[in-house]
């Protein structure tokens, strides 16, 4: 076989284990609706099955385990390690903050004084530090090992656009396993996956541009805690309990995906237009 053929084996096989693992996990729906402890021992041995996907893809084809991107590379790439951390805080920041400010009710952000944000700010990046680590278990799979087989067939735009649909789409069935009626999947399936893909299309970005997972694991781990974080400080707040920002709160909701949007194509061009003859 060609180098060619040799990654879209290789491919195959970790996808096809993903896909193994996600109809286990749909198969398991009924016991895990009936125990707390069973939903969240399938739900962690899911959030690791690309990891445990990869690894038996290297098994399977003699691969080896060379190369996993396990190496921090922080020669040169430090602004990219920075970027992974700050994206998703100012993205999410527009989402919470700016209609908040926009609508008149400024003083609502009370609890937003220099030196929460500063703590709050500090506290992510060591807990980035030491609790992404968790995160592996994702991006050993989807960073550490597709967007290698998929780079020589697709290119780095395509493996950033259709690794960040794959990764999207991977998350359905662990959302779709937390909603309690179908209402509440269609209310999530439109805005998040378009979300999740976008910022899975940087990860394997990031990715690609350090030759490790970790400004992914970090960035990962950024996207899940900084909307926490930010909803936290804003409760804080002189926020009536009745209060309702209307139209104008949905609309920011999806700034943050045309802030994701911009970045993205902007990187992706500037990368494409590098590789391009003079």
């Amino acid at each position: 076989m060609n180098t060619k053929q040799v990654n879209v084996k290789r491919l195959g096989i970790y996808l096809l284990t993903v896909f193994v693992f996600i109809l286990g996990f749909m198969l398991c729906t009924i016991p895990m609706n009936a125990s707390n402890t069973m939903f969240c021992i399938l739900y962690m041995l899911f959030s690791f099955s690309p990891a445990i996907a990869s690894l038996i893809a290297r098994a399977v084809t003699k691969e080896g385990f060379r190369d996993m991107k396990l190496h921090l590379h922080l020669s040169g790439n430090f602004r990219w390690y920075l970027l992974a951390f700050a994206l998703p805080l100012i993205c999410f920041s527009v989402k919470f903050l700016l209609p908040v400010i926009l609508s008149g009710h400024a003083d609502w952000l009370g609890a937003f004084t220099a030196q929460n944000v500063l703590a709050s700010v500090f506290t992510l990046a060591a807990m980035s530090a030491v609790m992404s680590i968790g995160l592996i278990g994702e991006e050993l799979g989807w960073r550490g090992y597709m967007n290698q087989k998929m780079e020589p067939l697709l290119g780095t735009v395509g493996t950033c656009i259709a690794g960040g649909i794959v990764w999207g789409l991977w998350h359905l069935p662990m959302d779709i396993a937390g909603c309690d009626a179908m209402s509440d999947v269609f209310a999530m399936c439109g805005g998040r996956m378009i979300q999740l893909t976008l910022f899975g299309v940087f990860l394997m970005w990031l990715t690609q541009k350090t030759d490790s997972v970790f400004p992914a694991v970090i960035g990962h781990y950024m996207f899940n805690e900084s909307q926490g974080a930010l909803a936290a400080l804003l409760y804080q707040g002189n926020i009536p309990e009745d209060a309702d920002l209307g139209v104008i709160a949905d609309v920011f909701s999806y700034l943050p995906l045309l802030l994701l949007a911009v970045v993205f194509m902007g990187l992706l061009l500037r990368e494409k237009n590098k590789t391009l003859p003079t």
